[in-house]
């Protein structure tokens, strides 16, 4: 069994969801007439940006707007959604044009890349949404995102650590054509910005470590280490290892709900504490 960048945290904090996922191949189908999801929101988002990066390397003059549009179209979004979400979304990729056009300090070198490596004999792949080149000549791995990003105290926890994971791939040269050690890490989200000079009013950089003003997390010198060892432990415990596959093994996850039913969640978490059911 393999280990996506993204499925470490579902391996360490609720073990089931991912047995139910990876090993059964279980998928949950959507419901019909159903609202978009944070999901399909996100699906587009990465597939506007990826096609204005991809355009940016024959014409680096391209705008977003006219991409964003295009993809809307194809996706057939209805008229409710483009009305609700669309400006938000024009904002926020307005405001990483800006960014990434006024860039003279480093450069994108790759766009969904993916990359895979061999990690204690377990085949560990992912795929970066945008890898930059800094300055020193160290990479940057960027993740977009929708909403509100995974917080330092998270990663802290030893969860959100798929930049770490990806960290790791690139570490071990496994981004074909890439070189380099990957020494930033940065959550690009397409939420209402916090900076108020932010004349969009949409998107913000977030660096999910220890570094300036906050006062916990983990300090970036430390990601890849810790990244390292939940690795391990994963792969010790379930992959090679013996260890159930236990449902909702840690409280402190944040859980996925996707096989709740599968698992009869209703029907044995009512008895954790002694309570009885219905």
């Amino acid at each position: 069994v393999d280990i996506s960048a993204t499925a470490l945290d579902r391996l360490l904090g609720d073990p089931y969801q991912f047995y139910a996922d990876r090993i059964m191949g279980l998928k949950d189908l959507d419901a019909l007439d159903a609202e978009p999801s944070a999901q399909w929101q996100g699906t587009v988002a990465h597939a506007i940006l990826q096609r204005w990066h991809e355009t940016r390397e024959r014409d680096p003059a391209a705008r977003l707007a006219p991409i964003m549009q295009a993809v809307l179209d194809e996706e057939n979004a209805d008229p409710l959604m483009r009305g609700l979400w669309q400006p938000r979304l024009e904002a926020a990729l307005r405001w990483i044009e800006e960014e990434i056009g006024a860039y003279d300090d480093r450069r994108v070198l790759a766009v969904e890349k993916q990359g895979a490596m061999t990690f204690d004999g377990v085949h560990v792949h992912g795929r970066a949404d945008r890898i930059d080149r800094l300055a020193d000549g160290s990479l940057a791995i960027i993740d977009y995102k929708t909403g509100t990003p995974p917080s330092a105290a998270r990663v802290e926890a030893g969860f959100a650590l798929q930049l770490g994971v990806l960290g790791l791939i690139a570490e071990r040269g496994g981004f074909e054509g890439l070189a380099g050690d990957a020494q930033g890490y940065e959550y690009w989200s397409l939420g209402k910005a916090k900076d108020a000079g932010n004349r969009y009013g949409f998107g913000y950089v977030d660096v999910p470590l220890k570094v300036g003003r906050k006062t916990s997390g983990v300090a970036p010198e430390e990601f890849l280490p810790l990244t390292a060892e939940k690795l391990t432990l994963a792969i010790n415990r379930f992959i090679k290892g013996n260890d159930s596959f236990t449902a909702r093994e840690n409280p402190d996850y944040p859980a996925y709900d996707t096989y709740d039913q599968l698992m009869r969640l209703d029907e044995w978490i009512a008895h954790q504490d002694g309570g009885e059911t219905a």
